[in-house]
């Protein structure tokens, strides 16, 4: 029998903490990058969007965390997807960026 993990379960909390943690580390990356790096492949208006989302993501992670710290809820799997997307595409960013041999 299959039960699901009530919300308060040490084992989301165990799995969901350094899920959140390696959002920020990414979206941390990206973002220094953004600021920083000279990024020809993107327009301006691309950049500021990329910025503003992953602005925005860190935001909800950070509140995402705090809930799960104080209250041991978790987060709605669409969100994590969301939040895995945008991963994705800080990794896409950082891949462009790499001197090719």
């Amino acid at each position: 029998m299959n039960l699901p993990h009530l919300p308060h379960s040490p084992i989301v909390k165990s799995l969901l903490e350094p899920l959140l943690e390696d959002f920020m580390y990414w979206f941390g990356q990206a973002q220094q990058m953004l600021a920083g790096d000279s990024l020809p492949f993107l327009e301006p208006s691309q950049r500021q969007n990329l910025l503003d989302r992953i602005t925005q993501a860190q935001a909800e992670v950070q509140a995402a965390h705090a809930l799960l710290t104080s209250t041991g809820v978790g987060v709605d799997t669409t969100v994590l997807m969301t939040w895995h997307r945008l991963v994705l595409e800080c990794w896409h960013l950082r891949l462009q960026t790499r001197p090719t041999p």
